[in-house]
C-alpha cells in the first residue's frame, strides 16, 4: 500500500495533464453575468499516511481533485467557490490543512475566489495560521472567519458555526448574530442568502437537531423578521435535504467527501445561479451515472409585503 503522501503526488501529476485544456481555456470562458457559485461541504481531508485514515475517508483527496477538475471544465467561471466547513478530517492540524491549499491551489490559480468556512472537525487557530490570507470579513472580541460574497442580485453571508473540535454541535454566539444581522440589513432591496457548516434547530427535521446550531432561537426569529433572508445552506448532516421555517429555505448540499448511507445519498458539489426572485441548485455527482446527476431544483423566496396604497384625502 501507497503511503498518502505517494498516492496524492501520482494523482497530482497525473491531473496536470487533465487540467491542461481547461486551464489554457480560461480567457475564452463567458465570466459574465457573475451570479453563480458552486458550494462544496464537508472536504474532510488529513495530511497522515493513508494507511491510517479510516477506510470511508481514503478516496476524501481523489474526490475534491475530480470535483476541482469538473469546476475548472465548466462553461462558465464561477464567481466564486464555498468550501462549507469540515475541511480537516478529525482534528484540523497544519499539515490537514496544507492538503486543503494544495488541492484548491488550481480553483485560485484560475483566478475564482475561494472562500472557507469552518465545521466542527475544524481548529479556528490552526487554519487562521495556515491560510493568513483569507482574512474575516468581520472583527470580533470572539474571534470568527467570516466570509461575504455580493453578487448582483444577493448578498451571501458565510457564518462560522464551529464551537468545539471535536463535537457535533454548533454555535454562532451572539457577537456574530449581531454583526450577520447588520449585514443583512445593509442590504434591503438584494436577497439575503447564509451559508453556515452546521444546520438550524427548525425546519421540522429532528434528526438533524442533535448536530445542528445550539442558538438557532437567538438567531431564526430576527431572521424571519427580515424578508430579503430567503435561506440558510448547510452541510454537516452529508444528505441532499430541503426544508422551509417561517419562509425561510433550508437546505443541506451534498457532501464531497463521504456519505453516511449510499443507498440515499451522493457525493459531489452543487452549483447555484441566483435571480431576484430566488436561486437555482444543481447536482454534480461524481458518479456520472447517479440518479441524481444533474439534477436542478428552483428556490424561490418569500417577497415584501406589497405597500398599501395610501389612503385617499376626501
Amino acid at each position: 500500500m501507497t503511503t498518502s503522501l505517494s498516492r496524492r503526488r501520482f494523482f497530482q501529476l497525473a491531473g496536470l495533464a487533465a487540467l491542461a485544456f481547461p486551464l489554457r481555456g480560461w480567457a475564452a470562458l463567458d465570466t459574465s453575468g457573475g451570479d453563480g457559485i458552486v458550494i462544496l461541504n464537508d472536504i474532510h481531508l488529513t495530511g497522515v499516511p493513508e494507511d491510517k485514515i479510516s477506510a470511508n475517508a481514503r478516496d476524501d483527496d481523489d474526490h475534491l481533485r475530480a470535483a476541482v477538475q469538473q469546476i475548472l471544465a465548466l462553461p462558465k467561471k464561477p464567481a466564486a467557490v464555498i468550501i462549507n466547513g469540515d475541511l480537516a478530517l478529525s482534528i484540523g492540524t497544519a499539515a490537514d490543512y496544507a492538503v486543503v491549499r494544495e488541492l484548491i491551489a488550481p480553483l485560485r490559480e484560475a483566478g475564482i475566489p475561494v472562500h472557507l468556512t469552518l465545521g466542527n472537525h475544524d481548529v479556528r487557530d490552526v487554519f487562521m495560521q495556515a491560510f493568513p490570507e483569507m482574512k474575516s470579513a468581520s472583527d470580533l472580541k470572539e474571534p470568527r472567519h467570516n466570509g461575504l460574497i455580493d453578487l448582483p442580485s444577493t448578498r451571501l453571508i458565510l457564518l462560522d458555526t464551529l464551537d468545539q473540535t471535536p463535537g457535533p454541535a454548533g454555535r454562532l454566539g451572539a457577537e456574530q448574530i449581531a454583526w450577520v444581522l447588520a449585514k443583512i440589513d445593509e442590504t434591503p432591496t438584494k436577497q439575503v442568502i447564509l451559508v453556515g457548516h452546521h444546520n438550524p434547530q427548525v425546519g421540522g427535521d429532528t434528526s438533524h437537531y442533535k448536530g445542528g446550531l445550539t442558538d438557532t432561537a437567538d438567531l431564526w426569529p430576527e431572521l424571519a423578521k427580515r424578508p430579503q433572508v430567503k435561506a440558510y445552506i448547510h452541510g454537516h448532516t452529508h444528505e441532499w435535504t430541503q426544508a422551509k421555517q417561517d419562509g425561510i429555505h433550508i437546505v443541506s448540499t451534498i457532501a464531497c467527501a463521504y456519505v453516511f448511507n449510499p443507498n440515499t445519498n451522493a457525493v459531489g458539489w452543487t452549483s447555484a445561479r441566483f435571480n431576484a426572485h430566488g436561486f437555482e441548485l444543481k447536482l454534480h455527482t461524481l458518479e456520472t451515472a447517479h440518479a441524481w446527476s444533474g439534477e436542478t431544483k428552483w428556490f424561490f423566496g418569500r417577497q415584501p409585503a406589497p405597500k398599501k396604497p395610501a389612503p385617499k384625502k376626501k
